[in-house]
């Protein structure tokens, strides 16, 4: 019988639908017979001028090399809010490893998955350590490999303490920059790397459009 899942779960995000995000907010067609109509007959509403046409065919083109996600809590504030629109690109990846600093998006582990969430969750989380490294929490600090990070990005230091851990190969560890409210590594434990599916690289605000 599963378990219930954790009361803690914070970085939840889910994929928008482009009537969801984009500034005419209307889904007009399937991307597929966009593309076969093509640009000068593209079933926009009106109002949508020629420059927005074309980035919108560019959009549905890199369909599989970015996608724009909801953030829906605020494990990753003050970098990102509830509310957010965040954009994961997936090339970056295929040509190098996670470093520490990257903002990810990731299948939620096996452990969570065992506790009933469901494995095509995906949460976004800051890479902090990678294989090999040693990292700990003391006094409110984060401590890799015997030194002293200093994270202007967070919004508040640690309120825990974490004994000193070795990642393993092919993992990496992850925390929300919303420490004290984020499910994170520290509860789950390193993330796999073949979780990982994708690398942040903006945000914007529904009202940036309106």
């Amino acid at each position: 019988m599963a378990m219930a899942p954790p009361r803690l779960l914070r970085g939840l995000i889910a994929p928008l639908p482009p009537s969801d995000w984009l500034p005419c907010n209307q889904l007009v067609a399937s991307a597929s017979s966009l593309l076969h109509r093509w640009l000068p007959s593209l079933a926009l509403p009106r109002g949508c001028p020629d420059g927005f046409k074309l980035l919108l065919v560019l959009l549905l083109v890199s369909a599989a090399l970015a996608e724009v996600r909801f953030v829906a809590s605020s494990s990753m504030a003050p970098t990102l809010r509830p509310g957010d629109r965040a954009v994961a690109e997936k090339v970056t990846y295929l040509f190098r490893s996670p470093a520490v600093g990257d903002i990810v998006f990731f299948r939620v582990p096996m452990a969570l998955q065992n506790c009933g969430l469901n494995k095509d969750v995906v949460f976004i989380k800051r890479v902090l350590a990678t294989p090999g490294d040693f990292i700990e929490v003391r006094q409110g600090q984060l401590i890799v490999n015997g030194v002293v990070h200093k994270e202007t990005y967070i919004a508040t230091h640690s309120s825990y303490t974490m004994e000193a851990m070795r990642l393993p190969e092919g993992h990496v560890f992850v925390m929300g920059d919303n420490r004290n409210n984020s499910c994170d590594s520290r509860a789950w434990g390193p993330l796999p790397i073949g979780n990982i599916v994708g690398r942040y690289m903006m945000s914007f605000t529904r009202s940036s459009f309106q």
